[in-house]
């Protein structure tokens, strides 16, 4: 919450990088509120028709918010690379990030809902997410297990290793600058504007 705060004192919304680091904040910001509330569910198994319904919406809600902060991170990950070191300003594809981040994980969120596999896993308390609703059955079990994998677990895996290894390459592509220059401060005044706008969003 404060970080949000932040961007609005700074004035810092108006550049589309910070924007995009905003939406991932807010996106996290409504994951953390949802696992707080999933203390509702701390009386599932007693009254299980009532409260599967609600933990099918709170699911998707649950994963959707994950998705979104998930998506948001690849973008702004892969924009700043873009204009950092290949030197392409796509502030144009804002809408772009912002669709593809809300159409995406609501869609993937929907897939549960279908397959009704949206649940409490008896094992976690009250924790409502892609889990069999009924424990007991083997199948029920393997098929939400698998769709946990492809529609979270993976698609996770897979971003957050990419961007690692984005970022990585912007440090050391920010290193080796730095080396053949005397310095950050030389290197921002040696630099071209397109450079010095790149530095300065990488560098703190």
């Amino acid at each position: 919450l404060l970080a949000a705060i932040l961007v609005f004192v700074l004035k810092l919304h108006k550049k589309v990088v910070y924007r995009l680091a905003l939406y991932q904040v807010l996106s996290a910001l409504a994951f953390a509120l949802l696992q707080a509330l999933q203390i509702t569910f701390i009386n599932y198994d007693q009254n299980v028709r009532v409260y599967r319904q609600i933990c099918a919406a709170f699911g998707w809600f649950v994963l959707f918010s994950q998705l979104v902060k998930l998506v948001f991170t690849l973008w702004v990950t892969f924009h700043l690379f873009c204009f950092a070191v290949l030197h392409k300003n796509l502030k144009k594809l804002e809408v772009l990030y912002v669709v593809t981040s809300l159409l995406v994980p609501a869609l993937i969120s929907t897939v549960p809902l279908t397959t009704q596999t949206y649940g409490v896993r008896s094992s976690s308390g009250a924790l409502c997410f892609i889990y069999a609703q009924n424990d007991s059955d083997s199948n029920q079990r393997d098929r939400a297990r698998i769709e946990r994998f492809v529609l979270w677990d993976g698609p996770a895996t897979i971003t957050l290793s990419v961007a690692s290894i984005a970022i990585v390459a912007m440090l050391m592509k920010l290193g080796h600058r730095i080396c053949q220059r005397r310095g950050r401060y030389q290197l921002l005044a040696d630099s071209s504007g397109q450079h010095r706008k790149a530095l300065k969003q990488l560098l703190p």
